[in-house]
Formats: C-alpha cells, structure tokens, sequence
C-alpha cells in the first residue's frame, strides 16, 4: 500500500498504545472501602460551584490531604457574557474544620457511590430535578479511581448531592471558609 496512510500504519508501534491502554484499565479498577480508599495519597474532588441560568459556572479542583485548592469562580453577572473575560484563579487552603466536612463528605460519597441505587437498575427515581443552570459536574479521585457524578442529577446519589452542595456553599460564594 502506497500513500500518506501506508506511512501512518508503519510507524504505528503497538507496545506504547498497549501500555496507555494498560494504565488506563488499571486506574479503572475499583476503589476499596472508604476507609482504605481514604488511607491513600490521593484524595481530591473537582466540581462545579455557583451555577447560574446567566453565566458559565465556575469551578473548583480540591485536594483533601492538603486542604489546597483551586477555584475558578462564576463570574458576576455584569460581566460573564463578554466576549474576552478571563476569570482569575484563586489559589488557598480550607480552614480546618471546613475541610474535615467535605472529608467526611467525601467518604460517604466513596462507602455509598455516586449513583442513587434506583437508577443504578434502570429504574427513574421518585423525583426529576430540571435545571436552568447547566449540568453540575463532581468528581471524586482516589489513587485507585476516578469517578463522576451522572449527568443525570436525578440519579445522584444522597451522599454525592450532600458533597456537591457543600462544596457549592464553600466555593461558589466570594466567601471562603
């Protein structure tokens, strides 16, 4: 075979895409209990924070061994619909009693899962929830897995809804506690 994809399927190497593929099954593996999981080096949380049916939700990426985070914050409602806005990233640490919430929030998301048993059949929960203000996002991190909220907010588990709102009531004011 002659041409532009003859050289592509040449220099294909399948060791390094076997060995991607490989830490990606790895880090897929399910995390341990709560406790275990929470043992580890890795413990970090990512969510959305401060939404709004006018302007982009802000963000916030939380490592919970140090309290350290970053938080991308919505923008006032003045200003988010410009065309150039850069929103600055404020770097911190939680206080201590903060952080030690959101901890314990954080383990019961891992003992209970993201997903509220209903809807981890098929089934439709009791209750729809309809927002005007875009999809919340959480993520939850251990050094074994990642794991994410569904898009669905209906499914969210107690525990996860629990945590996004704690986080939300931290972070998504200008307020930081």
């Amino acid at each position: 075979m002659k041409g532009p994809i003859a050289d592509v399927r040449r220099s294909w190497n399948a060791r390094p895409m076997l060995a991607v593929f490989a830490a990606f099954l790895a880090v897929s593996q399910p995390a341990g209990s709560a406790d275990t999981a929470f043992l580890g080096r890795t413990e970090w949380v990512v969510a959305t924070v401060g939404h709004s049916e006018w302007c982009p939700a802000g963000n916030v990426r939380l490592d919970l061994r140090t309290g350290r985070y970053a938080l991308t914050p919505r923008a006032p409602r003045r200003v988010c619909g410009d065309v150039g806005l850069e929103r600055p990233v404020i770097m911190g640490r939680l206080r201590a009693e903060r952080l030690e919430a959101v901890r314990a929030a954080y383990r019961r998301v891992l003992a209970q899962g993201v997903e509220n048993p209903i809807c981890r059949h098929g089934r439709r929960p009791d209750t729809i929830i309809i927002s005007n203000g875009g999809t919340p996002i959480l993520l939850v991190a251990t050094g074994a897995t990642m794991v994410s909220a569904p898009n669905d907010q209906s499914c969210w588990g107690k525990a996860t809804t629990a945590l996004h709102d704690l986080l939300d009531e931290t972070f998504g004011t200008t307020q930081r506690r």
